[in-house]
C-alpha cells in the first residue's frame, strides 16, 4: 500500500475517534460502545501500520485470502451489533409496557379520587 494511501487513512481513523470521543461527551452514545468503536479504529490503525498484519493473521487463522477473513470478521461484528441492539429494543418496550401499565392504574385512581370527591361535594351540598 502506498505511504500517501496509508497516511490518508490514518488521517480518516483519527478523526473517526475524535468523532466518537464526542458524541460520548455530548451523551450521544454509551461508554461501552465507545469503548467497542475505539477499539475497532485501534485495530484499524495497527493493521494500517504494521507491514503484512493482517495477511499473517489470517494465514494463522487458516483463511485462504485475507480478505475473506475481514469479510468474516465484518460479518460477526454486524451479528453482534445486531443482536445486542436487539437486546436493548427489548428491554426498552419492556420499560414501555411497564410505563404504560403505571399511566393506566395512575389515570384510574385518579378517576376514582375525582368521582369520590365529586360525590362528597354533592353529599356536603344536601
Amino acid at each position: 500500500m502506498q505511504i500517501s494511501l496509508k497516511i490518508a487513512l490514518i488521517v480518516i481513523l483519527l478523526i473517526y475517534l475524535f468523532c466518537i470521543s464526542k458524541s460520548v461527551k455530548r451523551k450521544n452514545m454509551k461508554i461501552g460502545y465507545l469503548i467497542f468503536w475505539c477499539i475497532t479504529g485501534l485495530i484499524l490503525i495497527i493493521a494500517l501500520l504494521a507491514p503484512n498484519f493482517v495477511e499473517n493473521i489470517s494465514i494463522f487463522l487458516g483463511f485462504g485470502l485475507p480478505i475473506n477473513m475481514i469479510f468474516s470478521c465484518a460479518i460477526f461484528i454486524i451479528l453482534y451489533l445486531t443482536f445486542d441492539l436487539t437486546k436493548q429494543i427489548t428491554k426498552v418496550e419492556k420499560q414501555n409496557v411497564l410505563l404504560i401499565q403505571e399511566l393506566s392504574l395512575l389515570k384510574t385512581e385518579m378517576k376514582q379520587l375525582k368521582n369520590k370527591n365529586e360525590l362528597e361535594d354533592k353529599d356536603e351540598r344536601i
